[in-house]
């Protein structure tokens, strides 16, 4: 028979079996599912922290995936500008192998054959190279962000410019063409170049990081000169080369004998006989043994004929005191750019009356140029009685800036006749010659070149008149030389190339610094927001996870209590039961 009982004892066993059940269901629920908290009921603000913590560490992992990619689409950019880098320099290989005076110009159009392909790769590589579908050398990857943390405003921005050939090399502004003084002293030479830049002069220079003076002393050298730019090149990004280059040659064969100076105001003396014009190896030896104390260096050109003297940091090259023990030798003296070409001034002569005929005959030109000792070349259409077209002359007197003769031989003037003479004669200073036929030799002093160079655009403004890189004080913007147009086929050309080429390696190093420096800090992010993400799981756990020995404690003290209330709710039922039995 089914009784109902609602005696006291048998209510609070009653009561006891339900809340173990409930913890035991509640320990079964926790183990099956690994979590503290399955509902808000089981703790409401361990709940509330739980979102948060487990919000975070999802935007966490998300940002770490974030910086994987971005790691490896950088590492994607710098594997190609890896492969530029080695064009380049094997493009530089090739300019230098091809301004030696070894090579025909056979041999360069063959050379300038390989640079043509080596452009053309470098084009593909810029066009090609993408990641994700996302180009990345082309130019068009730029200003973009990539979301390494868990808020708005973490972010990195990167950004690639073009490294195709249009855009690789550098901005340049090169100083007025090499100068070249001459006087009876080595002395009054000196004073007569130091005379171009007899003030001082103050460049703003307006560069990559802002603008900043650059100030040159009056007389500076070349060296001087790249020294006060690279003061400030931190600042600006510009950059400053100095470097002053001549070359001689010897109008007839004699002992040559001539102070030298260069990075030191110790004269050296030069004493070198040469027995032809075509070897001038003994004046090369010469100078090349005080080369430890000139700075001046001496190589042979590749007929002989010629010695191309350097002084790589700028100084100025004074050679004084000429002596041939000859009327008829001279050293012949020209003054070279940056690039190895001539310092030439072409005159056009007007002889609209062409002057007549009579020894030491001058030629009229306004505002000439040409000093006494200048070596020109003349060219004509039709040459005029006593001169021969492509051939090369000595200045022999300058009467005023309007007037000079020519010298045919060591002891008489060009001899005019028959009214010759048109616009289109020509005379182009080629070398100063230095004949010692003074009392105390002939002397010159050389000044070199500068050159600036950035790998970004720039401008300078001269502050006086004093200006060494062009003839007025306005702004002057420098030109961008890129890899595109280098040629090998000239040997000036390539000389030219190995610059140009350098700001194309300067350009991709800056780019691959900027990589590697945004992966490195990739890499640190990547590790920070792991660290993070661990530390902000591990809290995740202490709050939501189970602690599965606790439970299984809980779930097998729930079983036994559950067991042995039911077995006590089953004895006081029966208890009852039993009593009212024997009532009954």
């Amino acid at each position: 028979m089914t009784s109902i009982n609602s005696d006291q004892m048998s209510a609070m066993v009653l009561s006891s079996l339900n809340k173990t059940n409930s913890s035991m269901q509640q320990a079964m629920e926790r183990l099956s599912t690994g979590k503290r908290i399955n509902s808000a009921g089981d703790d409401a603000a361990g709940l509330s922290i739980s979102a948060k913590l487990r919000a975070q560490v999802d935007s966490l992992n998300a940002a770490i995936k974030n910086s994987s990619d971005a790691l490896a689409m950088v590492g994607t950019i710098e594997g190609a500008l890896v492969e530029t880098t080695s064009i380049l320099q094997r493009m530089r290989q090739l300019a230098v192998q091809s301004s030696s005076d070894t090579n025909t110009g056979n041999d360069r159009t063959y050379l300038q054959d390989e640079v043509n392909q080596l452009i053309t790769e470098i084009n593909r590589i810029s066009t090609n190279t993408e990641f994700n579908s996302t180009k990345l050398l082309d130019g068009t990857f730029t200003d973009k962000n990539i979301q390494i943390g868990t808020a708005s405003n973490q972010v990195l921005r990167l950004g690639v410019s073009a490294t195709d050939s249009t855009k690789l090399g550098a901005f340049q502004l090169d100083s007025v063409d090499a100068s070249i003084a001459s006087d009876d002293t080595h002395t009054s030479a000196k004073t007569a170049l130091n005379a171009l830049y007899s003030a001082s002069a103050d460049y703003t220079v307006k560069g990559t990081f802002g603008t900043f003076t650059a100030s040159v002393d009056a007389g500076a050298d070349a060296r001087d000169v790249a020294s006060s730019f690279n003061l400030v090149s931190g600042n600006t990004g510009v950059s400053a080369t100095a470097l002053t280059k001549a070359k001689l040659t010897a109008s007839n064969a004699a002992t040559f004998s001539f102070t030298f100076e260069g990075k030191s105001t110790t004269t050296s003396t030069i004493t070198a006989t040469i027995t032809t014009t075509t070897d001038l190896t003994a004046i090369k030896d010469a100078i090349n043994s005080v080369s430890g104390s000139t700075g001046i260096t001496a190589a042979l050109t590749s007929d002989k004929s010629g010695v191309e003297i350097t002084q790589s940091e700028g100084y100025d090259i004074i050679i004084g005191d000429v002596s041939t023990g000859s009327t008829n030798a001279d050293l012949h003296v020209t003054a070279m750019d940056m690039d190895g070409g001539l310092d030439t001034t072409e005159v056009t002569v007007d002889l609209s009356s062409p002057p007549s005929s009579a020894a030491g005959a001058s030629i009229t030109k306004t505002a000439h140029g040409f000093s006494v000792g200048d070596i020109v070349t003349y060219t004509s259409t039709s040459a005029m009685t006593g001169l021969t077209s492509g051939t090369s002359y000595k200045i022999k007197t300058v009467a005023d800036a309007n007037t000079f003769t020519l010298e045919t031989t060591a002891s008489a003037a060009v001899t005019y006749g028959g009214g010759g003479g048109t616009a289109s004669d020509t005379f182009t200073r080629v070398a100063r010659a230095l004949d010692g036929d003074s009392t105390s030799g002939d002397s010159t002093s050389i000044s070199g070149t500068v050159r600036l160079s950035s790998q970004n655009a720039y401008t300078i403004t001269p502050g006086n008149s004093s200006n060494h890189f062009s003839s007025t004080t306005g702004e002057l913007t420098a030109s961008h030389n890129s890899i595109a147009n280098v040629s090998l086929t000239t040997k000036e050309g390539s000389t030219k190339a190995m610059s140009v080429i350098d700001g194309a390696l300067l350009m991709i190093s800056s780019i691959r610094s900027s990589m590697g420096s945004a992966s490195n800090r990739l890499q640190s992010t990547i590790d920070n927001l792991s660290n993070i993400a661990v530390n902000a799981q591990k809290s995740l756990s202490t709050i939501e996870d189970a602690n599965f020995a606790e439970e299984t404690a809980k779930l097998t003290k729930a079983q036994i209590l559950a067991q042995a209330a039911t077995s006590m709710l089953a004895q006081a039922n029966k208890a009852k039961e039993t009593m009212l039995a024997l009532l009954n």
